[in-house]
């Protein structure tokens, strides 16, 4: 950058700070006061006024209307220009203030309204809005084990939004009003620093699933990391969402033909289902690391012994080792061998390019050998 462009730049960021431009102003006023009082005081006021240093400390203080009254001056030119110092420390401070004031109510109105920038790191998105996005935020004030940080991108009633970011006191939620498709509104939700986004249809929109589907490519090239659920209404969209590298594609009402049919072949083991499911009735789902003095032990000791210890009881086991899938065996090239492989799984509805990082492993048998990034999923309560 050469110096012409820099002091472009920092003109043009003078010209945009009003507190930057009253610092300065005020800093001007005490130096000149200061050194106009010093030359008619030093000579006949020199037990008050010894050197600069004293007509400085009395700029100040008098500038900033405290008035200690330790250092006056005696002269008459020194007393005209004290009264032009206190009438202009008096305008100045309350510009000063008002100013910055101004900003902070400016910034507070733009948070309200979803329009100003998000400073948090490591936070989770939810993108999107709709009745269950309050239940989501339920679950996390009452089960998470830290203060999460949490920001909502939507289009809804910034009034609306202030009532729920009001009624949960162990999380921490911001909000990003716009459309969460588009990369701008992201970026102002800082999504290249977050972890996790959760994305949501909104109600009453129509190509909510395309609109799901353009969200996640977007968040994928603006954070390659972030780990991303998506939430879709119809099944058909699940191979397109995977192929975005959605992390979780959560599809609606796919368990509802579970509850139905087991009501009727084998009565309770729905209404078991969905107890386990229903955090409103107290039941716990959470995921345990596996102790590290049970690696290399079986499950079933874990299970025993969480079981007869703290009655938690152990439903399967996560293992989020990174996974190995067909596309990256296959060599890439434009050998016929490797078409054909491909094209079959395809033909065969498999996706050769989806990749979970997290294997799921539920009611192993006892004997299988626990490894070092086993996960326990279990049904209790931890606290």
């Amino acid at each position: 950058m050469s110096p012409a462009q820099a002091v472009k730049i920092a003109a043009k960021t003078f010209r945009a700070n009003q507190i930057l431009q009253m610092s300065l102003a005020i800093f001007v006023v005490i130096n000149i006061t200061a050194g106009v009082v010093y030359f008619f005081e030093h000579h006949n006021n020199s037990e008050m006024f010894t050197n600069y240093g004293d007509a400085l400390w009395w700029s100040v203080v008098t500038v900033a209307t405290v008035g200690y009254g330790d250092i006056v001056p005696r002269t008459d030119m020194g007393r005209i220009f004290a009264t032009l110092t206190i009438l202009s420390g008096v305008v100045l401070i309350s510009l000063f203030t008002a100013t910055i004031s101004s900003v902070f109510v400016a910034r507070k109105i733009k948070e309200s309204q979803g329009l100003q920038d998000i400073d948090f790191t490591q936070h989770t998105l939810i993108c999107g809005w709709n009745p269950q996005v309050e239940d989501v935020l339920r679950i996390f004030d009452r089960q998470s084990d830290r203060q999460m940080q949490i920001v909502l991108v939507n289009e809804a009633a910034p009034e609306r939004i202030e009532d729920v970011i009001n009624a949960y006191q162990n999380i921490e939620i911001k909000f990003v009003r716009g459309d969460f498709s588009r990369e701008a509104v992201l970026n102002r939700a800082n999504a290249k620093n977050a972890v996790n986004a959760l994305v949501v249809p909104d109600a009453a929109t129509v190509g909510a699933d395309e609109k799901t589907l353009l969200s996640v490519l977007t968040m994928k090239s603006i954070n390659p990391k972030l780990k991303v659920c998506a939430h879709i209404l119809n099944r058909e969209n699940r191979p397109h969402l995977k192929r975005a590298n959605a992390d979780e594609v959560i599809v609606s009402d796919q368990h509802t033909a579970f509850f139905l049919a087991n009501n009727v072949l084998a009565p309770g083991a729905a209404q078991v289902a969905s107890e386990m499911l229903d955090f409103d009735r107290g039941s716990d789902i959470h995921r345990v690391p596996v102790p590290e003095h049970f690696v290399g032990r079986t499950f079933g000791e874990l299970f025993l012994d969480f079981k007869q210890k703290k009655n938690w009881t152990v439903l399967g086991l996560v293992n989020e080792e990174e996974t190995v899938n067909l596309s990256d065996i296959l060599s890439h090239d434009t050998s016929a061998i490797d078409a054909f492989i491909e094209r079959k799984f395809r033909e065969a509805g498999i996706n050769v390019s989806e990749k979970s990082g997290t294997r799921i492993n539920v009611n192993p048998p006892f004997e299988y050998v626990l490894q070092a990034k086993d996960i326990a999923v279990i049904l209790g309560v931890t606290s």
